[in-house]
């Protein structure tokens, strides 16, 4: 086990640099980790109050993540007292703020509240004999109407844990912010972990690792981060920060995660570093490749944040309000493009070879053809109703038909938009010189962009008209033109589906070997015949149907022909005769075409070249 290290990875902020952190009375916060079996982290914060009362609140979601969150149900054991240690009163005034009054102003006030950390993930922490994974808009609740204070952060752990996080550290255990927003976007990691180093473009890097203890593993990992990140830094020009933490955990409870944070990223897997075996069924999207190829696109999309979202950004996306929903019409191009921007790296840096980005794209494209939420909802609806989506889960009332993740949306999006760049400007142009401009132009500390500027940047850039593409396929709900444009880059999209055989049009589960309708694909063979979610499968043509057999049996009937299904409703026995239709084309594979012509090949190659001198 490793002995307690007293260096600390620091991490500046450009913002941070030269300016006086402390011109404002910091707020204090204190972090104490005991009884690790309880799961509680302990949390002191104390503050300069005036007036007759204040108020404490803590976010109900997390920047990154599009979901209310509700973090104040973790809180527990709340209490507040004054400078003399006396007992302060204090109220709920909604479900997220407690108000404290009852004190003489100016006055000291420290509140104290335990946290409960159980659960291992991008947006929560966990705290037990292991470590601390400390996620701080779940743990530290704010001021209210004072979060641009500066904050520091005394950390009280086990002798021998060690400490990670992005925060400038001011010694071994205390941290600073210029401000909450700052504070709570770095993520700890406190325990005995290991890590690893490397420097690109003159930035440091630290790879910390939760739960594996090889050293090659962990090496060979960081070697890949540090191709991931020359490649991303040197298509952006150059590196926005000096310092960046890699937190990564190992763990097989956990499902895979990722969230950005301003100059670190924590990412989750349940295997090991390093796993080559095949991606299971339960990630269709990576049918073809590897759990380690999942890996490194978390890795790549997570660290392409560094700017896109982070620092190129929406204006409403920042400063936050925590209360409530902050509502973008632009995910589709702050995540999908992000998704575009991974997949293009890794076969940039040469992770990925040319045969799994085209498997990743063809999984992506029969992904896209088999849904329908993109023909009810816009790119820009998608990215507004991300609220109600809350990442597909709970109650999703019809939203599995009638929306579309914003995550393959936008990255089909960002392949059309560059792929026509790069063909009407005669490879001269890109969706790269994009991004670039829009870092130059509105990167953070500056105020980020509107709707309307980011199309003018795209314009400007390019030399092109948007106003046909953008009426069409982001504000309307055509579908996109993909095959014409892998076109222009000389690759060929050809459906791996059987268009002869039957099809019905639905979805269904497992209950013990009955076939229940879970979904119905809209205007399919099973709508127009009335069949609908619930209904229970007994038989076709007087064949028992089981979950084992159901497809065989219908794949029986040529399309065209009439059966007689006998199903269960709400108790009642019926039956109810479809008529089937022919399977559609909705399973696609990617290739090259070797014929294409000489500018379709030269527009690939310089598309797929790496950025790196």
């Amino acid at each position: 086990m490793p002995s307690f290290n007293r260096t600390i990875f620091v991490c500046f902020f450009p913002v941070i640099q030269g300016l006086p952190l402390f011109a404002q009375s910091p707020l204090e916060y204190s972090l104490t980790l005991k009884n690790p079996a309880a799961h509680l982290l302990q949390v002191d914060l104390t503050v300069q109050a005036n007036g007759k009362s204040m108020d404490f609140s803590l976010p109900a979601w997390a920047p990154g993540s599009y979901a209310i969150a509700n973090y104040a149900k973790y809180v527990q054991e709340f209490s507040a007292r004054d400078a003399s240690g006396k007992k302060l009163a204090w109220e709920k005034i909604d479900k997220q703020t407690w108000r404290v009054s009852g004190y003489a102003a100016p006055q000291t006030l420290t509140i104290s509240y335990r946290i409960y950390a159980a659960t291992l993930s991008d947006t929560q922490s966990e705290f037990n004999d292991e470590h601390a994974h400390v996620f701080g808009p779940q743990v530290f609740l704010y001021p209210v109407n004072m979060k641009e204070q500066p904050v520091r952060l005394l950390i009280h752990r086990p002798s021998r844990w060690r400490i990670a996080t992005g925060l400038e550290a001011l010694n071994d255990s205390t941290f600073a912010a210029r401000n909450y927003d700052v504070f709570i976007d770095a993520p700890f990691e406190i325990g005995e972990f290991d890590d690893e180093r490397f420097e690109v473009a003159g930035a440091k890097f630290r790879l910390v690792v939760h739960g594996e203890r090889e050293a090659w593993r962990r090496r060979e990992l960081a070697e890949k981060l540090q191709k991931i990140a020359a490649e991303e830094i040197a298509m952006m020009g150059g590196a926005p920060l000096h310092e960046y933490v890699f937190c990564w955990h190992i763990d097989r409870r956990a499902d895979y995660f990722g969230l950005e944070h301003l100059n670190s990223t924590c990412i989750g897997m349940p295997h090991r570093l390093g796993d080559q075996t095949a991606v299971g069924e339960e990630m269709q999207d990576y049918e073809g490749l590897t759990r380690e190829d999942v890996d490194l696109d978390y890795a790549a999309h997570e660290f392409f944040h560094l700017w896109n979202v982070k620092r190129i950004r929406p204006i409403e996306l920042g400063p936050f309000d925590y209360t409530r929903e902050v509502y973008t019409t632009s995910l589709w191009l702050m995540e999908g493009v992000t998704d575009y921007y991974a997949y293009l790296t890794l076969i940039r840096c040469g992770l990925w070879s040319k045969k799994d980005w085209l498997q990743k794209y063809g999984n992506t494209i029969s992904r896209y053809r088999r849904a329908t939420g993109w023909k009810y909802r816009s790119a820009r609806e998608m990215s507004w109703d991300a609220w109600l989506w809350a990442y597909g889960e709970g109650d999703q009332g019809n939203l599995r038909q009638t929306y579309f993740s914003y995550y393959p949306h936008g990255d089909l999006i960002g392949l059309c938009m560059d792929l026509r760049i790069r063909r009407d400007t005669k490879n001269t142009k890109s969706l790269d010189d994009v991004m670039r401009a829009l870092q130059a132009r509105f990167g953070y500390p500056k105020p980020g962009f509107t709707e309307e500027q980011f199309w003018q940047t795209v314009e400007s850039v390019t030399g092109l008209k948007w106003d046909d593409f953008r009426r069409r396929y982001i504000a309307g709900r055509e579908a996109l033109p993909i095959d014409e444009h892998l076109s222009y880059a000389g690759i060929v999209a050809e459906t791996a589906s059987d268009t002869s055989a039957s099809h019905l049009g639905l979805g269904v589960r497992d209950e013990q070997n009955h076939v229940i309708i879970s979904s119905l694909t809209p205007n399919s063979p099973a709508v127009q015949a009335g069949l609908g979610a619930g209904d229970k499968l007994i038989a076709v043509n007087n064949e028992e149907m089981t979950f084992e057999n159901w497809q065989d049996l219908l794949h029986k009937y040529k399309p065209g022909t009439t059966i007689a299904l006998l199903i269960s409703r709400r108790g009642q026995v019926k039956i109810i005769t479809a008529t089937l239709g022919k399977q559609p084309a909705h399973d696609f594979a990617l290739s090259i075409n070797a014929d294409a012509p000489d500018e379709a090949t030269q527009l690939r190659e310089k598309w797929w070249k790496s950025s790196v001198k």
